[in-house]
């Protein structure tokens, strides 16, 4: 299966935020668009097929959630991470990933309770903690010897400073870390030492590079599990973003009777989302080669401009990766304000980008460069980003 041919190309009047909406703001005819983080694929056929086999019968009404939906999580959690889990009593559907997490926060926390994040994460954490008054503690990743580790002496003085929750990355985006058993291990331990509830965001747990195995942090031990909220959406992995559809797995019955009960409150605990649950199904049942091709495909790209970095810019670099569709570019050496880099970068190179400086503290220098791209964009993409390294070094 070839992934790089069904690339989308842009002027389809698909009407996307990542493309026609930044060409159409920006008016640069050759802008190259790697910031959004969805695929400039289509969708596995399989889950296509389902959505239009719901459209052929007809009838868009209120949904009952059929068994063959928590069948397929159960299946997938085993089959990927030998989770096993009773997926009916401990499976709820919501409205995106984020709402779901601030459906629990809502759950573990209160108005000036403290929550922990890892940073540099993505800017979503920090952005609906703040503005729902919760105090952030930012417990900085360590970049040691080309690659990240957890700073466990800094994650434990926040955790006993009073936090409430930590807010887990797994695998983390934007740096490509897939936690691994042993590190996650210490980070229940810690958990539990303090009485901290986990919050772990695991929307790119299918997009693992070869050799790398997916640990959800719930699945080392009931103890854990039952101090544990896990956030899961095929969104990403699939690239079904648009359908704002995303379940959680909670292994505690006190937590997930509040949690159906605020779900209730706001009235999203009847007729879930129809297409969500067909895509979910379809997904996690019918489209491992699918993903499979995805990652070999980020894999040799991610390889070829990690390589192309280290031979024409070597002061600069592709942090190494192992899940996620992201190049993670340390871009420090330009000695640009952190705040400027994409904005110059789409100002000069006409290409879009995430800049690193708004995802906390180890975020300023960096670029998140979104990989899920046809190979064209990807070369085009890296040579622009090596002119704009080149014209800034000069200049340093």
């Amino acid at each position: 299966m070839d992934i790089q041919k069904p690339a989308l190309a842009t002027g389809e009047g698909l009407s996307r935020l990542k493309w026609e909406y930044n060409q159409e703001r920006s008016a640069y005819s050759d802008l190259l668009c790697f910031g959004t983080a969805d695929m400039d694929y289509r969708s596995p056929e399989p889950i296509l097929d389902a959505l239009r086999a719901v459209l052929d019968r007809g009838h868009l009404g209120y949904p009952m959630v059929p068994d063959a939906y928590y069948e397929a999580i159960h299946g997938w959690l085993m089959q990927t991470a030998s989770w096993d889990v009773d997926a009916r009593v401990c499976v709820a559907q919501n409205a995106g990933v984020y709402m779901a997490a601030w459906s629990a926060l809502q759950i573990l926390t209160r108005p000036g309770d403290r929550v922990t994040v890892m940073t540099p994460v993505h800017f979503c954490f920090q952005e609906i903690l703040r503005l729902n008054g919760r105090m952030v503690l930012e417990s900085p990743l360590l970049l040691k010897n080309g690659g990240y580790e957890i700073d466990f002496a800094s994650l434990e003085a926040c955790l006993a400073s009073g936090s409430r929750v930590l807010w887990l990355c797994n695998p983390h985006n934007p740096v490509g870390r897939a936690w691994t058993r042993e590190e996650l291990e210490r980070v229940a331990a810690l958990c539990l030492k303090y009485r901290v509830w986990i919050l772990s965001d695991d929307v790119y747990c299918g997009l693992m590079f070869l050799g790398r195995r997916y640990v959800p942090v719930a699945s080392l031990s009931k103890e854990i599990s039952y101090r544990t909220v896990t956030l899961y959406s095929v969104s990403k992995t699939f690239n079904t973003a648009g359908l704002r559809h995303a379940f959680i797995v909670a292994e505690n019955p006190e937590f997930f009777k509040q949690y159906t009960e605020l779900l209730t409150s706001m009235n999203l605990h009847y007729g879930q989302n129809l297409m969500g649950i067909a895509a979910t199904t379809a997904a996690l049942t019918a489209c491992g080669d699918w993903v499979r091709s995805v990652m070999e495909g980020v894999a040799q790209s991610h390889r070829m401009m990690a390589e192309r970095f280290a031979t024409h810019t070597p002061s600069c670099r592709v942090l190494p990766a192992e899940a996620g569709y992201f190049a993670w570019i340390d871009l420090r050496a330009l000695k640009v304000r952190p705040q400027m880099l994409s904005y110059l970068l789409e100002q000069e190179e006409h290409i879009i980008v995430e800049n690193g400086y708004p995802l906390g503290k180890g975020g300023a220098g960096f670029i998140r460069f979104n990989l899920a791209a046809s190979q064209e964009n990807v070369l085009e993409g890296t040579d622009r980003l090596l002119r704009f390294c080149a014209r800034h070094l000069r200049s340093a």
